[in-house]
């Protein structure tokens, strides 16, 4: 069966809510600590994490042109390269905001972006996900896209700062769901027969399979009992893959992936190019 449509609404929501928890708890050394993203510190990522929200209003709910713009022929890397720029000059301006305004900030932005998935259709199309693909996509997968992008970067925060696991089903499997949905088109350059299978699988929860047919791969919910390429991680392997806590040689080396020896060659490094940092 293929993949199914995704209801995150009130994921989305609960996710704030975690977030504007942990946020109050931390000092003013955590706050200024390191992350991940090299950067920012942990109230620099809070603070892209309000732009996305105030982006997400602008240009969705009321229309406002965006300036990093996905036209169909964009060069991905000049496309990303732009939006690093103009997450990073956000960064930069907002930077004096105070951290009690930022989280006020961020609870009225959570409200009123969860009010605005609430609100429109969900099989309605708005902007393309580039990694998803450049069609349009509609508002329940940009929905659980902006999840994602949430859950990446909460989870950042709590690595860097090292305060409590972030591996429990209700999240993990979520975010895995999300970022599957990039499968199809992260291995549009992977040669394969038709036929060929390859399924990710959380231990103790879901799998999805993309199949190969007529040139092109689709996502299917489930597991075949053949697959030529099998993945299966536990929810700490998971969570650390989907939100970037594994460098390229990292997920290469630490991942087991079992079935045809060069099929399985390929997907891992598409794994590291997509997911390693």
């Amino acid at each position: 069966m293929e993949a199914g449509r995704l209801e995150f609404r009130s994921l989305l929501d609960a996710e704030r809510a975690e977030l504007l928890g942990f946020l109050g708890d931390l000092g003013v050394a955590e706050w200024a600590a390191p992350t991940e993203c090299p950067a920012w510190s942990v109230k620099g990522v809070a603070l892209h994490l309000l732009g996305d929200d105030l982006s997400i209003l602008s240009r969705q709910r009321d229309g406002e042109p965006s300036r990093v713009a996905i036209e169909a022929g964009s060069d991905w890397q000049s496309l990303f390269v732009a939006l690093d720029r103009h997450n990073e000059q956000w960064v930069a301006a907002s930077s004096d905001f105070s951290v009690r305004l930022l989280v006020d900030l961020l609870r009225l932005s959570g409200e009123e972006t969860h009010r605005w998935y609430s609100t429109v259709d969900p099989d309605l199309l708005g902007e393309a996900i580039p990694w998803v693909g450049l069609e349009p996509a509609p508002y329940w997968l940009l929905c659980a896209r902006e999840y994602l992008e949430r859950w990446i970067h909460h989870s950042q925060i709590r690595r860097s700062v090292d305060r409590g696991d972030w591996f429990d089903e209700r999240w993990v499997d979520a975010e895995v769901a999300v970022a599957v949905r990039g499968f199809p088109a992260g291995l549009a350059a992977m040669p394969a027969p038709d036929g060929a299978t390859v399924t990710l699988a959380v231990d103790g929860g879901p799998a999805w399979t993309v199949r190969h047919d007529d040139g092109s791969w689709r996502l299917y919910d489930g597991s075949p009992d053949n697959a030529s390429v099998a993945l299966r991680l536990d929810r700490r392997e998971a969570a650390l893959l989907v939100s970037r806590g594994m460098t390229k040689a990292e997920v290469v080396e630490r991942l087991e992936l079992e079935g045809d020896e060069e099929l399985c060659q390929l997907f891992s490094i598409g794994l590291s190019a997509f997911f390693g940092r």
